[in-house]
């Protein structure tokens, strides 16, 4: 399925549930409202990722495991799929990590968001 992949950051600052929502807060000012979300890690790895449908989009977030202690939670892509098509989670979920590879070769964003300034 057709799709980019966008480099983002920030530091997941909650993960908040309740009976009615599932949320995920990053810094600076993102919000994600969730739909959907699986948790992926290959075999042997230190490394997390969670595969994430938000009312805002897919996300994929990292955490690192190879510390005594977890890293924290990181937003690190959007993937925008050129049509919405409810098929589109469990097909980036079944082929999580082949196409994790490729996203990884995308370019990382400007430091400067604010250029001109």
């Amino acid at each position: 399925m057709r799709h980019t992949a966008e480099r983002r950051t920030g530091e997941v600052l909650n993960f908040a549930t309740s009976s009615e929502a599932y949320t995920i807060y990053i810094e600076p000012d993102v919000r994600l409202d969730v739909a959907r979300v699986q948790n992926k890690q290959a075999d042997g790895s230190r490394e997390a990722y969670m595969w994430v449908q938000a009312v805002q989009g897919f996300f994929v977030l990292y955490q690192d495991l190879r510390e005594a202690r977890p890293g924290p939670w990181r937003l690190i892509f959007e993937i925008i799929p050129e049509s919405f098509s409810s098929s589109f989670f469990p097909y980036v979920e079944d082929e999580f990590f082949p196409l994790l590879q490729e996203w990884q070769k995308v370019d990382s964003p400007p430091l400067d968001n604010n250029p001109g300034e």
